[in-house]
């Protein structure tokens, strides 16, 4: 199954909801951006679903946050 960005921000926030991350989107960024250590712009990018992530940032979505893809 293709996935879009929104799809992938989706299933990013549902998992940050359950892990207990505030809903800020400054704050969720800086915290996903620390727990698969990339950017904050990347981070923000992939919380909005205005990026669609590359294939590292794609098996780290679904090691750390345990997203199925």
């Amino acid at each position: 199954m293709e996935h879009n960005a929104k799809q992938i921000a989706a299933k990013v926030n549902k998992s940050l909801d359950s892990l207990g991350v505030p809903v800020n989107s400054r704050e969720r960024a800086n915290i996903l951006s620390k727990m698969l250590a990339i950017s904050k712009p990347q981070a923000w990018g992939l919380i909005e679903g205005l990026a669609f992530p590359d294939t590292l940032v794609l098996k780290k979505l679904t090691s750390e946050l345990e997203i199925k893809i």
